[in-house]
């Protein structure tokens, strides 16, 4: 069963666009100052902005909703998040109790904080018309024309989700990545609220029939892969 995407590289992060009924649901934004490069990349496709249907943050952060305020704007999409990320996106900063994943990490971060400073973006509010989850949630896609189903997958973040196409595809923001892997990774998120949940999350997306994962930063790769990366160093 084929569902057509587009992938938006943004350069740090990576957004997807799945078609749906009535146009397109995107799979989270860059960082703020990306909205521009954003509309350019949709005008290239011949995607206006109206076209956006829904906008499903995969968690809160100023690098996945950066410019979603400017969007909802833009285009009158509805919103998909998790309640736990219903404060930090009106609040518009991403929550600092995460912990590197490793030494190396840490002091590679430690030199990215010197250029990156500000955490904060432009407040969403969510309205009436916008969906919350709290748990998995399988009629929401169903309902738009897109077959699959919206996972929660926290350990990056308390508020992360996924989306799993019965294809296989899964797009899952940080809860993996297929980044900096010279730094030790080995798929996990760099930044980690609760390791032990990165873990089970990753077997959840497997039991709910998850094959290639589309990362928010890096490559696409086989869930397999994840299943050597059960080890911190």
């Amino acid at each position: 069963m084929n569902q057509s995407f587009y992938c938006l590289d943004l350069g740090i992060t990576k957004c997807y666009l799945l078609a749906c009924a009535d146009g397109y649901l995107l799979i989270d934004t860059g960082y703020s100052s990306d909205y521009h490069k954003f509309v350019k990349i949709m005008n290239k496709l011949g995607i206006v902005l109206s076209k956006i249907k829904y906008l499903l943050l995969t968690h809160h952060h100023d690098d996945h909703a950066g410019f979603a305020a400017h969007l909802v704007k833009a285009a009158g999409c509805r919103l998909i998040v998790h309640k736990n990320a219903v404060v930090p996106l009106k609040n518009g900063v991403s929550l600092d109790s995460m912990s590197p994943v490793n030494k190396r990490i840490k002091f590679v971060f430690s030199a990215f904080l010197l250029f990156h400073k500000n955490f904060e973006y432009p407040s969403v509010d969510l309205s009436n018309s916008d969906v919350i989850i709290s748990d998995d949630q399988s009629e929401i896609l169903r309902q738009i024309g897109i077959n699959g189903k919206i996972i929660y997958t926290p350990g990056h973040t308390d508020d992360s989700i996924s989306v799993v196409l019965d294809n296989g595809n899964a797009f899952v923001g940080d809860a993996a990545m297929n980044f900096l892997q010279w730094c030790g990774i080995k798929y996990r998120p760099i930044y980690i609220d609760n390791i032990e949940e990165v873990y089970k999350s990753w077997n959840r997306l497997k039991e709910y029939g998850a094959k290639k994962i589309y990362p928010a930063h890096g490559k696409p790769f086989l869930i397999n892969k994840l299943f050597t990366s059960q080890t911190l160093d």
